[in-house]
């Protein structure tokens, strides 16, 4: 049996994150338990007691991926639980290596394509990981990582690995015959967002997310358990429906890059789906994720030969190769 728990997180576009208790006659495992924030423990402890479940019972915690709102309640449950946590070999990877660092890496990768510094300051000031890297490190102290091909018990039966890339580096799901825990992979009326951490050429995240929606769409799956919103029905059309909103927008950029532009003139000049009425009156969180998606999709069109980068003055364009 899998519980939805509807969890508040402080990301008000989002408003909670959906934590699933997958239960047996042993206890449960609990998937993305939400974010380290007062009111979330609070949410949480509310949703376990609606689900007639309690810490007790709790067997493991799954980690889908490394995303503030879904893993940084994970190091606190686990010592008052007494239970392991588990997370995707890539994903943990990074938290081990530190991820203040990571996000480090991601604002000097916008410096280097040419971000105003007072741009990325304030990215800086608004983002939640900064504050949370205390979190993260006792999320490396106590996770173990659990990858492709491995399994985990669950009663008569067990949850399957699978390793779906591209929201982060080493994002998984769970499946269980014809169902999946997905997290971030599928998401109903919103586009999961991917970021471009690096400026090393070898690295494709938009790649990879796109070969995970190929993968997706094969599994025949009959249903999917996203981490936020409401269950999606037919998961291989969503995971098309996904990769044709990145074509298209693949197009679009494209389609800016009728002289040599930086990241950030495409960024600006992309369209967003946001209440804001222009780039000037988002929020810089959301430029955050705005940049990040941007740059993604240029390194995966300079992957595939059909952008090249060029340096001119100290300034880094993109222009068509």
């Amino acid at each position: 049996m899998i519980a939805r728990l509807k969890v508040d997180i402080p990301i008000k576009a989002l408003g909670h994150v959906n934590s699933y208790a997958i239960i047996d006659e042993e206890g449960f495992l609990l998937v993305d338990p939400g974010m380290y924030w007062a009111d979330g423990f609070r949410s949480l402890a509310a949703e376990l007691r609606r689900a007639g479940l309690s810490l007790r019972g709790l067997r493991a915690i799954v980690v889908t991926h490394f995303h503030v709102d879904h893993a940084t309640a994970a190091p606190v449950l686990a010592e008052l639980a007494g239970s392991e946590v588990l997370m995707g070999p890539r994903d943990l990877e990074v938290v081990r290596r530190g991820f203040r660092e990571y996000f480090r890496d991601v604002t000097e990768t916008f410096l280097h394509y040419g971000v105003p510094r007072e741009e990325v300051k304030a990215m800086e000031e608004v983002h939640p990981v900064p504050r949370l890297g205390d979190v993260y490190d006792e999320l490396a102290a106590v996770a173990r990582p659990v990858g492709e091909g491995e399994s985990i018990g669950l009663g008569d039966g067990e949850l399957k690995v699978l390793e779906l890339p591209g929201h982060t580096p080493g994002h998984i799901a769970l499946l269980q015959g014809v169902t999946a825990v997905v997290g971030d992979v599928l998401l109903n009326g919103i586009t999961p967002n991917v970021v471009a951490d690096s400026p090393d050429p070898r690295r494709d995240p938009l790649g990879d997310y796109l070969r995970t929606l190929e993968r997706v769409s094969s599994l025949g799956l009959s249903s999917a358990m996203p981490g936020h919103g409401e269950p999606i029905g037919s998961p291989s059309a969503r995971a098309r429906e996904l990769m044709a909103h990145h074509e298209e927008r693949l197009r679009l950029v494209k389609s800016l890059l009728d002289a040599p532009r930086t990241l950030y003139y495409v960024a600006r000049n992309l369209r967003w789906r946001t209440s804001a009425a222009s780039w000037d009156d988002m929020s810089p969180y959301e430029r955050y994720f705005a940049v990040g998606e941007a740059l993604a999709h240029l390194k995966h069109l300079e992957a595939v030969g059909e952008v090249e980068e060029m340096t001119a003055g100290g300034e880094v364009s993109f222009r068509l190769a």
